[in-house]
Order: structure tokens, then sequence, then C-alpha cells
């Protein structure tokens, strides 16, 4: 997205924590699964969104679609806040902003057809019922290559694939601006994520679509995105083009991910296992502050990197990189 085009979705200041624990004995635990994390997505543009497990990934994207209320600050569509709208503002919004999950069979009702399943965000949505609604949800299966017999199923009759077909088909049915596509193809047999991908691809261009693509597979997401986000610990540590930080990653963590790629040569695969974990041994002097990488980082220095929070910010490469000694 260049400075000069205004964002579809604008994530602002985004937190949210999760608190644990307390009693009478028992002290309160926060965990800060999201921690300040700002970006835009640009109409048409995909943004890819990656990150170990456990570094805030899909609560963020489950706050960004609703699911889950941040802690603070906010989300805006088309420049509007979602908080700030009230009644049928508010459901419009909404409507623009839909998500596909990772497991396809834990997010369809086991209990519905697959007209139902389809039929439902239509009434929700007050857009169709009855025959046109019929209508739609066969063009909604058609677009992602199921037969219109597939309405009168229920989703144990599918294979993982087609269940998430459908869940696709879900998401498109109102025909959203944004989707937040959380891990759509590691649940998956590899014969199929190349075809869940594709029809990913087909219908951003049919559609116009924009994307917010979450996944730990750098090389899906090489593969479907103009730009990239790298999450850690809740923190986005860099942004980039997917070209330029694949070419030139410039943070230390971002950097990890990729020697972490899985090799086909077993001799260089060894290798790049003893490295990968010879660049995860804890720093002997680090801390509970500073950077969130500093205790991983072969970089830090100390106390630097223990006591201060580097922030996101431009680089000579053009990267957004949140580091003190980027590169």
């Amino acid at each position: 997205m260049t400075a000069a085009e205004a964002p579809l979705v604008s994530v602002t200041a985004i937190r949210r924590h999760f608190v644990s624990g307390g009693g009478l004995l028992a002290r309160r635990k926060v965990t800060r699964a999201v921690d300040d994390v700002s970006f835009g997505i640009a109409a048409g543009e995909t943004l890819g969104l990656v990150g170990e497990s456990g570094s805030g990934k899909s609560t963020l994207g489950r706050v960004i679609v609703g699911l889950l209320a941040a802690t603070s600050g906010q989300v805006a569509i088309a420049g509007q806040a979602v908080g700030g709208a009230r009644g049928g503002a508010r459901r419009a919004l909404w409507r623009r902003v839909q998500m596909v999950f990772q497991d396809p069979y834990s997010s369809l009702n086991p209990r519905l057809t697959v007209r139902d399943t389809l039929a439902e965000p239509l009434r929700n949505f007050g857009i169709a019922r009855g025959a046109d609604a019929d209508r739609r949800i066969r063009e909604a299966l058609d677009a992602c290559g199921l037969p219109a017999s597939a309405m009168t199923r229920h989703p144990r009759e599918f294979s993982g694939g087609q269940r998430q077909r459908i869940g696709i088909a879900r998401a498109l049915i109102v025909r959203p601006d944004f989707i937040v596509a959380d891990e759509p193809v590691s649940a998956l047999d590899v014969s199929i994520q190349a075809q869940i991908i594709n029809l990913l691809q087909d219908l951003k261009a049919a559609f116009g679509l924009t994307y917010l693509f979450i996944a730990h597979d750098l090389a899906v997401v090489r593969h479907v995105s103009d730009r990239v986000a790298v999450m850690y610990r809740g923190k986005l540590v860099e942004t980039a083009s997917a070209e330029m930080l694949y070419a030139r990653p410039a943070h230390p963590y971002t950097q990890l991910l990729l020697r972490s790629v899985p090799m086909p040569d077993p001799r260089a695969e060894a290798e790049r296992r003893k490295r990968t974990a010879a660049s995860e041994i804890a720093h002997p002097q680090a801390t509970a502050g500073g950077c969130p990488f500093h205790a991983r980082c072969p970089k830090a220095r100390f106390p630097l990197c223990g006591e201060q929070a580097p922030p996101l910010a431009a680089h000579a490469s053009g990267h957004r990189v949140a580091c003190h000694f980027p590169g």
C-alpha cells in the first residue's frame, strides 16, 4: 500500500489482553496476546500475516472481524470506525468483513445442511430469503467449485477440501469487501492446499476482494501476498512487500523464520537445524523488558535491547522494522 492510497481496512493501536487467575491467594496473570498493533490494507491488496504459533495472529484476526473485543484501539472500514457505529450502520460495516476459519469441519454446524448454513448469513443481514436465497446459494457454490446438489447435504458428507470450499462460500455469499483467511489450508492435505489457494486467488480477481491471509507457512504467504507483516509475541516486528521481505529480511526474527523453512537435502536440513537451534539459546543477560525478541536474538546488545523496546520504524531498505540493529 502506497502512502497515497487510503486503506480499506485500518487497524490502529489494537490491544487484546487475556486475564487469568486471581483470587484470595493467587495473583492475576495478564497475557498480552496482541500488543499495540497498527497497519492498513488497501482495497484489492493481500496482506500476509506470519509468525510462530502463539504469536497472536489468529487473535488479531478475530478482533478485526469482531469475534473478540479489543482491549483498546480501533478497527475502521473505509475510514469508518466499527466501534463508533450503531444499529444498521454497524451491521452494514460488518457485512463488508467476513472470515474463513482454519478448521473447515468445526466451523460448520454438523446439523445444518449446506443450504441452511449459507442461508443463515443472508437471513441475518436481511439480504434474501426463499427462492432468491437459493439462487444466491447456488451462485456461491458454483463460484467455489461445488455443484448445486451440495445444498441438501451435511458437512460430514464432504471431504476436508470440500468443507473448506463451503466455508469460503459462506464468507463470499454476502459479497464482502474484506476477508480474513485464518490458516485456511493448514488443516488440509498437501495435495488439496494448492487448489484452495488458487480458488482464493481466483475469487479475489473475480469479486475484487481484499485479504488478510494468516499463516505460518512462509511459502504459501509468499505466493499469495502483496505485502507481508511478521508478528512476534503480540507485536509487529517487520512489514515489507513480499518480494523485498523474502529477498532481504531485516529483522533477526524474520531471518530466523526464513532459515527455518525445511530443505529437501538431508545434510543441508541438518545444518539448518543446528544453526537455528544455536540462535534460539536465551542470552544470559536477557531481562523481562525491552525488545520482545532480545532473549533469542544473535544481534542483541545489552543493556539497550533488554531495556528499550524498539518502535516499528522505516528502514533504509524500504521495510518497517522494530529492531535497534536491523539488516
